[in-house]
């Protein structure tokens, strides 16, 4: 990788962020829903001694960065960080990073969040779309990983009461930064292989549909909801 004449937006597209200073950068490691085995952190934890100030942050999607990495250092650190299977990235206009809760790990956990999640990432991270796509799952209502401020959520729920069958109930449209949306419910509760059927028909009718830089929520405007959830086949 030449760095040499890369400008800041081709940098964050890589994963190296540059800080306030103008001489570092933060390194950005994606997780697979948060996971990382002993040995991976092991290996990020020497990284931070030995190319930065010996500490590591995680962001509110589960992923890792390493801040105070200088320019010269950037190969050998993602090289690193991929020889123990980990990727430096996860920006740019692409389904980001899922973010999903400890689901049924957690006593009050309804539904597999922790199965979707990764089943999700395998498909779909890093997939190219006209504006950044955020998916995030919460196993109840109580909605630890904001579920329903992602651009497709789905939130683990039960038919009826505390004795209903559980399952996946989807959230279209939410944001969350500069802008807050709560993204709009709609549809029957789904297994998990009909939330990856939806996921599927969702990013691909935004690959199609969506203008540059235009989120789920906002497409969802421009087109008119009914038209939308007719369009991905999915009932009202």
């Amino acid at each position: 990788m030449d760095v040499s004449e890369m400008n800041n937006l081709e940098f964050k597209l890589r994963g190296f962020i540059r800080q306030k200073d103008k001489e570092h950068f933060v390194v950005r490691v994606k997780t697979q829903v948060g996971h990382v085995s002993s040995e991976q952190m092991a290996v990020l934890s020497d990284l931070t001694r030995k190319y930065a100030r010996s500490y590591l942050t995680f962001t509110n999607r589960l992923n890792i960065d390493i801040p105070w990495v200088a320019e010269d250092n950037l190969d050998a650190v993602k090289q690193a960080v991929e020889e123990v299977g980990l990727v430096v990235g996860g920006t740019g206009p692409t389904v980001r990073p899922i973010v999903a809760c400890k689901g049924t790990i957690c006593d009050k956990g309804l539904v597999d969040t922790q199965g979707l999640g990764k089943a999700l990432d395998e498909r779909f991270f890093g997939k190219k779309l006209p504006a950044k796509f955020k998916i995030g799952i919460t196993g109840c209502s109580n909605d630890c990983a904001k579920a329903e401020l992602n651009d497709l959520g789905f939130v683990g729920q039960r038919s009826s009461g505390d004795a209903g069958e559980a399952g996946y109930r989807a959230y279209f449209g939410g944001t969350f930064g500069r802008v807050h949306r709560v993204g709009q419910q709609a549809g029957p509760l789904l297994s998990l292989n009909e939330a990856i059927s939806l996921t599927e028909r969702v990013i691909g009718y935004m690959e199609q549909n969506a203008r540059p830089k235009e989120r789920l929520g906002v497409l969802i405007d421009r087109v008119g909801r009914e038209e939308f959830l007719k369009a991905i086949d999915f009932v009202i």
